[in-house]
């Protein structure tokens, strides 16, 4: 009689192991290959300075002024000049001692068209240019048409004013806010300022100062030096300095 088989014991088969399954927080822990900068690729970060400060000295004084970048090759520039200048000069017959005073506050705007340093400016001065005058004549002098005494003249005060806001346009180096690099830089400019034809006014306090001829007399000396100051109607602007940029 044939044995029986013997029985087979069959081990319990392993569960499948579970497959990884793509879930929104594994893709957002594992940053987009397309987001990642390749070794060859770097990130320019456009960030100038936008601010500079200048020191500059020439025909509108001693000053300061500072530029400020608006968009690429695009600045404001603003900034204040004062000088103080002494000194004696004749007109016609009269020696007089003048007190000039340079004081202005440009507002300009800087075109940079190659996007480097040359620069056309153009805007407005505030123009606080500004003379006064006096003379003590001390022999017989020609006023107007007439010849006075020292005592009839007495002494003799006037001003030289200019209008108040004065156009400008002109012509410059310098850029304070092109490179980023850059700290210290030179900046110059050359331009002209329409300051207009000046008001003088002249007065008197001899003996003769209320007489009518005199008076008329007086007006023709007035005459004669707005004609002398009239040469700066068309004021020449030259200056030049040194910038440092924040």
């Amino acid at each position: 009689m044939a044995a029986a088989p013997a029985a087979v014991r069959t081990a319990p088969m392993a569960e499948a192991a579970p497959v990884a399954t793509s879930t929104p927080a594994a893709k957002a822990a594992t940053p987009a290959l397309s987001n990642r900068a390749k070794p060859d690729e770097y990130i320019i970060t456009d960030n100038p300075p936008y601010i500079g400060l200048a020191a500059k000295v020439g025909t509108l004084g001693p000053g300061l002024e500072v530029t400020i970048g608006i968009v690429e090759g695009l600045n404001l520039r603003a900034g204040g000049n004062y000088c103080r200048v002494r000194h004696g000069g004749s007109i016609r017959d009269v020696d007089y001692d003048f007190d000039i005073k340079l004081a202005s506050v440009p507002l300009l705007a800087d075109w940079h068209p190659f996007a480097n340093e040359f620069r056309i400016s153009g805007g407005v001065i505030y123009n606080r240019n500004m003379a006064d005058l006096d003379g003590t004549p001390n022999k017989n002098t020609t006023i107007g048409d007439h010849e006075y005494t020292p005592e009839d003249i007495g002494e003799l005060s006037g001003s030289v004013r200019f209008k108040n806001w004065a156009p400008y346009i002109g012509l410059g180096y310098g850029n304070a806010v092109l490179d980023a690099d850059k700290t210290w830089g030179f900046v110059f400019d050359i331009g002209i300022m329409w300051q207009g034809s000046p008001s003088v006014a002249l007065s008197a306090s001899g003996l003769m100062a209320s007489d009518a001829n005199f008076q008329h007399d007086l007006a023709i000396e007035e005459s004669d030096i707005q004609d002398d100051a009239d040469v700066f109607r068309i004021y020449p602007v030259l200056s030049f300095g040194i910038s440092y940029q924040f």
